[in-house]
């Protein structure tokens, strides 16, 4: 690329410059810089080593990323010609954070993490997938830590840049997932070929243009693959798997099965810089020998007693061959409830949510039930956090916390599930960690006119690479308005 600035004018050399500020906006003195010399020529290899710029946060400067301190510090990045003559600059931010497995608990910045998640699928009533502007993700980010939430799992759908960035400012951790459900009733059985190398390759480009957020806290490749009663089952969908095919075809697919998803946890780990962890299957069949970060399954069961024994003695298919991973429920909830609202492109009337669904007169059932589960998985020491199903209704699920327009439903009020929510009902070796105070009405307005101005720039991908001590993660931005940044300068 820069080889061309020197086209018909001889061999010139241009200096790469790097700035950190303090601040996002850039403003003030530099607190660090760094430069690598580049040839004008593609051809030319005067680099030698130095293809990779590092320098350190000074100590008296350094404030790490976190849900309590979502902290970014402003990087600029210059071209220069001889006599530093600036041809190009590009802005971008960075945090400084560090995540982690550490025996049977997920560790942030040195300290223990404890997952009160919740289950975001991005759908909207007028655009499907499609955000109708990116206002509504940091809306949704937004109404989520409101209730209590400290980040969501984003479910079978590869989400928009903006939300990252979003969840970026505002401390919100991700667990990025994949569109990987291709149906049929035998629920992955048997996958073709070039499914799985379609998944192999594109998982790799999702790292590749989101792996510098902090705010991606683990990648999760696959959701429900195989049988949901275990390899085992003679019932469920499809009849279960032992009444599918012959023995010998089983167990071929068996060894295809482990081997795909082995090889897919390999190709996400080698592809991320960070080396964030890995969750191989939310749910149903993982692979001990993928050696996966975190261990998970669904289970919605909405009898809270029987819940609470379901998780203090998990049955074998869910947890078989794990190895002291944390272990996260990854879906449970779902307690659904119709409450009118907009239905996308439903019929008048469909199913509301999973068993037992309340109506609008019965909020306050409903609450008590949601509040009685995530009570249940408090008290399971075992457990290192829940994603809950899910923060609003969407197609054919009406088993959200809130409406499909994200307006609220009768007896479910912000304040009552965030006393659900927010942590202060954490037990035992859980009590306290990673509970943050919800941002008031005005912090949140003075946050979204930040994000405005900074949002004017064009957001796009960026490769900055892992730094000794804390890891390195950010995104890079378009320069702003020319006439607000010669001001600054």
């Amino acid at each position: 690329g820069y080889a061309a600035l020197s086209s018909g004018s001889g061999s010139r050399v241009f200096t790469f410059e790097a700035s950190l500020f303090s601040k996002l906006d850039c403003s003030g003195t530099a607190i660090a810089t760094g430069r690598i010399r580049l040839s004008g020529h593609a051809d030319d290899d005067d680099n030698g080593d130095e293809d990779c710029l590092e320098f350190a946060v000074p100590s008296a400067a350094e404030r790490t990323w976190s849900p309590k301190d979502p902290h970014l510090y402003g990087l600029r990045y210059r071209l220069l010609a001889a006599k530093s003559q600036v041809i190009d600059t590009v802005w971008s931010y960075v945090g400084l954070r560090e995540v982690c497995r550490r025996g049977d608990q997920l560790w942030l910045n040195g300290s223990p993490l404890y997952l009160r998640m919740v289950l975001d699928q991005g759908w909207y009533p007028d655009g499907l997938w499609t955000a109708p502007t990116k206002e509504a993700l940091l809306k949704d980010i937004q109404s989520a830590q409101r209730l209590g939430f400290n980040g969501a799992r984003l479910h079978q759908k590869v989400f928009e840049p903006w939300y990252f960035f979003y969840a970026d400012q505002c401390g919100f951790l991700v667990m990025a997932e994949y569109p990987d459900w291709p149906g049929d009733k035998t629920r992955r059985f048997s996958l073709p070929l070039r499914y799985k190398q379609l998944v192999q390759r594109e998982w790799r480009d999702i790292v590749d243009r989101f792996h510098n957020h902090p705010s991606i806290i683990a990648w999760t490749t696959l959701n429900e693959c195989g049988p949901s009663k275990g390899w085992k089952a003679r019932g469920g969908p499809g009849g279960g798997f032992q009444a599918y095919r012959t023995e010998e075809e089983r167990q071929q697919i068996v060894r295809g099965y482990k081997s795909f998803v082995k090889s897919l946890v390999a190709v996400v780990r080698a592809s991320d810089r960070q080396h964030r962890p890995v969750h191989d299957v939310s749910g149903y069949n993982h692979v001990p020998a993928a050696e996966p970060d975190l261990w998970s399954f669904h289970n919605y069961e909405q009898k809270p007693d029987r819940f609470k024994l379901q998780l203090q003695d998990p049955p074998k298919h869910h947890i078989d061959g794990r190895q002291g991973q944390p272990l996260f429920v990854a879906e449970y909830g779902g307690v659904g409830m119709e409450a009118g609202g907009p239905i996308g492109c439903n019929p008048p009337k469909f199913h509301a949510g999973y068993r037992g669904g309340f109506s609008s007169t019965q909020g306050c059932l409903a609450l008590a039930r949601i509040r009685d589960l995530t009570t249940a998985i408090y008290s399971t020491q075992t457990l290192s956090g829940f994603c809950y199903t899910q923060l609003y209704d969407i197609e054919y699920e009406k088993n959200g916390l809130l409406r499909y327009d994200r307006t609220a439903k009768p007896g479910l009020s912000a304040s009552a599930l965030r006393r659900i929510f927010d942590g202060n009902h954490q037990q035992g070796r859980w009590s306290g960690v990673g509970i943050t105070k919800v941002a008031s009405r005005q912090k949140r307005k003075g946050l979204a006119a930040q994000l405005r101005r900074v949002a004017r720039r064009n957001l796009r991908g960026a490769q900055i690479l892992p730094s000794s001590g804390h890891l390195v993660a950010g995104s890079l931005l378009g320069p702003p308005p020319p006439a607000k940044r010669r001001r600054r300068t």
